[in-house]
Parts: structure tokens; C-alpha cells; sequence
């Protein structure tokens, strides 16, 4: 009897299933996020220093902490934000200070640099390290080695910097406010983060894991996202980015008392806006709530795409055109998409 061979169906990985560090706290499957979890895992385990850029609330924090997780350096994660530390503290908090170095100093304090020894140091706003300290820090991370205030025997250091910035550094050297050496020492390797609006196509994503992370009602299903309400975050500009999405969903998460996250939970001024733009634009009223979609936590992203399709096809009455504007994606892209699909 012969037998017939069978044929192996190949594992087709998905993006982050090619990666081999650990990346869960970065939320999203944009081809954004890709990009920038491949940054990260290139560099991590090297000892390259790297600068962060980004806007406000974009996740530079939560870059660098992948990078320090994935980096093989067994000490700590210490973290500085500059911006939010008075100039006159700053060095102390970065070097520490010998017993008497000053009023006050009754015992001798370690600073950062000792504390993330073996492990990471990220300066977060870099860009507002006030130009007096600068000097002693491109020594520090030039020489591997600090001098507490009111010291006068150097220790030695091994850590590995990061720095964050939301601001234009090259800019900032060129205005004199921050000094060229650092800036080339710190920007060996760079990564930028992108901005909620460049990859919006992880907003549903980011959602559903803030909504599921906030809720408190443990009896009770994570509630659904109204498409209505996914056409206002997908409008909206987001000038907080990430921080302010799961800020508004922290706070929506208190009013919700149905199966849905609706536009009425949302900022007056949020719904205002958005609903304005939306009417100017053109678009036709939003779907229904016996069309509304459910989205429980876990469904495979694949179905979340496909039923929002589907279901945005079927309320534009076929309407290609209309469905691609409504989901915020190209005709090309929604006529892939399609194919793919099988619709």
C-alpha cells in the first residue's frame, strides 16, 4: 500500500516572533513597532550608547527599559529625568556627595551613577541638563569614572548610558545651550519613537490592553470598543501620545457601565472636536449600536481586522471608497485586504 508523502506547511513567523528578546511591555503590531523593537534588539546587548528620541508620552522610558532587560547587564535600571530635578541638585543626584561636602550633609550619599554600576543609566530630557553639569558628565561617561561632591578619590564606574529627549538636540547645539562633545558621545546609535498619530493603526491594540489593564469590574467582560468611538481616536491628534491615550482610558473606564466604550465616556472637548471634523469631512452617521463591534480581550488581531471590515463595508453599503476613509487606510490597502480576507 503505498503512502502518499505529505507536504510540511511552513511556520510563517509572525514580526514578533522573529525577534528573540523580550518585548511584551511594548503594545502594538504596526509596522512601526517592528521597526522599532528590530532597533532595540540590534543594540541591546551592545554597550553602544544610544539616544531616544521622541515626543511627549511616546514611550522613550519603556524603550530604554528594553533595551537595559535585553541588554545582559546584571545591575540595575536606574533612571534620572533631568527636566524635573532643580539645577542646583542635579550633580549631586548624579555623582553623590561626601560626608560634609556641604550644609547639611550629615552622611555620605551615593548617586546614580554608583547605583546603576553594572547595569544602566538612562537620562531621561537630556536636553534640559543645565549647562554647568555637562562637563562633568561627558567626563564621567568618557573616563568610566565619578568624583562625589566633597570627594577627592575618583570611583570607578561601569555603566552603560541611555538618554531620552523630546527635543532637537543638534538644534540645541547649535544654539549654545547644550555642548557639541556630549551630543556626539551620547548619539553613537540613535532610535526614534514614533508619535501615536504615525502608527495609528495600533490604537484599537493599544485600547483593548488599557481598557483590559484599567477595568475593574472583574465579574464582567472588558467592554467592546463602538466604532463610533474608534473614529474619534483615529481622528484625534493625540498630542500626549500613548500617555495620553491610557490616560483617557483610565478615566473612561469609570463611567463605562454597558458592554461598550462609547463616545460619551470620552473628554467633552475630545467628542467636540472630533465630531466636528468628522461632519465637516463629509462622513455619513456612524454605525448603529446593533452594529457595534465587541472586542474580547485575546481575539486574534487578524479577526479584529477582518470583522472591522466587514462590518464597515456592510454599513457604507458596499462602498469601497468610503470604507478605505473610514478606516483610515488606503484603497489599494482595503482592496488587499479583501482579497485576503475573502469578502
Amino acid at each position: 500500500m503505498n503512502r502518499q508523502s505529505k507536504t510540511a506547511v511552513p511556520h510563517v513567523k509572525l514580526p514578533r516572533d522573529s525577534l528573540q528578546g523580550d518585548y511584551s511591555d511594548i503594545i502594538g503590531e504596526s509596522s512601526q513597532i517592528f521597526d522599532l523593537l528590530r532597533q532595540i534588539e540590534n543594540m541591546a546587548s551592545t554597550q553602544v550608547k544610544v539616544l531616544i528620541s521622541g515626543a511627549t508620552g511616546t514611550g522613550k522610558g519603556m524603550v530604554a527599559r528594553a533595551l537595559h532587560k535585553n541588554s545582559g547587564r546584571t545591575g540595575k535600571l536606574v533612571s534620572l529625568n533631568c527636566a524635573a530635578m532643580p539645577e542646583h541638585l542635579i550633580e549631586n543626584e548624579l555623582f553623590g556627595h561626601e560626608q560634609g561636602a556641604f550644609t547639611g550633609a550629615n552622611t555620605k550619599s551615593i548617586g546614580k551613577f554608583e547605583r546603576a554600576n553594572g547595569g544602566t543609566l538612562f537620562l531621561d530630557e537630556i536636553g534640559e541638563m543645565p549647562l554647568c553639569v555637562q562637563p562633568k558628565l561627558l567626563r564621567a561617561i568618557e573616563e568610566g569614572e565619578i568624583e562625589r561632591l566633597g570627594g577627592t578619590a575618583p570611583v570607578q564606574v561601569d555603566v552603560r548610558i541611555i538618554a531620552g529627549t523630546n527635543k532637537d538636540l543638534a538644534q540645541a547645539v547649535t544654539e549654545q545651550v547644550f555642548r557639541a562633545d556630549l551630543y556626539y558621545r551620547l548619539n553613537v546609535a540613535s532610535i526614534s519613537v514614533p508619535s501615536l498619530a504615525e502608527r495609528s493603526s495600533d490604537i484599537p491594540v493599544l485600547v483593548a490592553y488599557f481598557l483590559k489593564k484599567h477595568w475593574r469590574c472583574s465579574s464582567a467582560d472588558t467592554p467592546g470598543i463602538a466604532p463610533e468611538t474608534l473614529r474619534i481616536f483615529n481622528s484625534y491628534p493625540w498630542p500626549g501620545n500613548v500617555r495620553e491615550l491610557e490616560n483617557v482610558i483610565e478615566s473612561a473606564s469609570y463611567l463605562i457601565k454597558g458592554k461598550f466604550l462609547l463616545p460619551e465616556h470620552l473628554p467633552k472637548a475630545m467628542q467636540t472636536d472630533c465630531l466636528s471634523a468628522t461632519r465637516s469631512a463629509g462622513e455619513v452617521s456612524p454605525l448603529s449600536e446593533t452594529e457595534m463591534i465587541s472586542v474580547p480581550i485575546g481575539t486574534p488581531l487578524a479577526l479584529i481586522e477582518e470583522t472591522a471590515i466587514r462590518a464597515t463595508l456592510r454599513h457604507f453599503n458596499g462602498n469601497r471608497t468610503k470604507t478605505a476613509a473610514a478606516l483610515k487606510i488606503g484603497i489599494r490597502t482595503l482592496q488587499r485586504k479583501l482579497k485576503k480576507y475573502g469578502i
